[in-house]
C-alpha cells in the first residue's frame, strides 16, 4: 500500500477520476499514446477519422484530432497540477487512449494516480517536462502526417494549456508563475517557448476579442466555419475597414 503521504486528497483523486480511467472501459479498444510520437504509428490511430473526413483537407482533418486530444488530455492534466500539485503521468508511454464511434479521443487511461509534486513552485519546470517529453514528439509527428509546418498543432496544444491554467485559477489555484510561463517567448537555456501566448488581445467594435494566434483550419472542412477566435477573420475585417477608409 502507498503511503498516506504519497496518495492524493480526497479532492484531488475526485478530480483524477472525473478526467482519467486507470484500467480500459470492458469490450474498449485502447491505444498508446507512443503510438503518437511516430507518424506511421499515429496514423494507425488517426486514420479512421481520416476516413470518415474523406475528402476533407487532410491537415484540417488531423488538426481537428488533435483538438480533441490535447482538449481531453492536457487541459485536465494542467488543471489538476496546478490546483492540487499534484503530477498526472506525462510520458506518453504511460498514457492509453480510446476512441468514440466518431473516431476521436474519449478516454485517457493512466498508468497510475501519479505524485505529489516536489516544488510547486517550479511551474516552469513543470510545463518543460510536459513539452519536451510529450507535446514535442507528438506535434512532430502530427505535423509530418499533416505535410505542414508543427506550429499549428504547438497551438493547438497551448491553447489547452491555456485553458487548463484558466479553469485553475477560477477554482482559486495560484496561476501567476503558470500565466507568466506563456508569456516567456525564450526559455532561460535559450530555446523558443513551443507555448508562447497561444491567443492575444486585439481591438474590435465591441472591445478586445481573444485571437489564436494561428488558424486551426476548421473553416476547410465541409460543414464548418471560421471559428470565433480565429485571425483570419481579423485579417478581413482589418481589410474591409481599410477598403471602407480608402473609398
Amino acid at each position: 500500500m502507498m503511503p498516506a503521504a504519497a496518495l492524493p486528497t480526497a479532492e484531488c483523486a475526485d478530480d483524477i477520476a472525473g478526467s482519467f480511467l486507470f484500467s480500459v472501459p470492458r469490450g474498449g479498444v485502447a491505444f498508446c499514446a507512443a503510438d503518437l510520437c511516430m507518424p506511421e504509428t499515429a496514423l494507425v490511430v488517426i486514420e479512421p477519422f481520416l476516413r470518415l473526413n474523406e475528402g476533407g483537407d487532410r491537415a484540417a482533418v488531423i488538426s481537428m484530432w488533435s483538438q480533441w486530444y490535447f482538449a481531453l488530455l492536457v487541459a485536465p492534466w494542467t488543471r489538476i497540477a496546478l490546483l492540487h500539485g499534484w503530477r498526472l503521468p506525462v510520458d506518453p508511454r504511460d498514457i492509453r487512449l480510446t476512441q468514440s464511434e466518431s473516431a476521436v479521443p474519449e478516454k485517457f487511461i493512466l498508468a497510475d494516480r501519479g505524485s505529489k509534486i516536489a516544488a510547486p513552485g517550479d511551474t516552469f519546470a513543470l510545463f518543460r517536462q510536459l513539452v519536451d517529453t510529450h507535446l514535442l514528439p507528438v506535434c512532430v509527428a502530427f505535423a509530418h502526417l499533416s505535410g505542414i509546418k508543427p506550429g499549428l498543432f504547438w497551438n493547438n496544444a497551448a491553447i489547452r494549456v491555456a485553458h487548463g491554467i484558466g479553469m485553475a485559477g477560477e477554482q482559486g489555484a495560484d496561476t501567476g508563475e503558470a500565466r507568466a510561463f506563456l508569456d516567456t517567448k525564450t526559455l532561460a537555456d535559450g530555446t523558443p517557448n513551443r507555448l508562447y501566448q497561444p491567443v492575444r488581445l486585439v481591438g474590435h467594435d465591441v472591445g478586445p476579442k481573444i485571437i489564436r494566434r494561428l488558424c486551426c483550419l476548421r473553416y476547410k472542412l465541409s460543414g464548418l466555419e471560421y471559428c470565433p477566435s480565429c485571425p483570419l477573420l481579423v485579417a478581413d475585417e482589418r481589410k474591409v475597414r481599410h477598403r471602407e477608409r480608402q473609398g
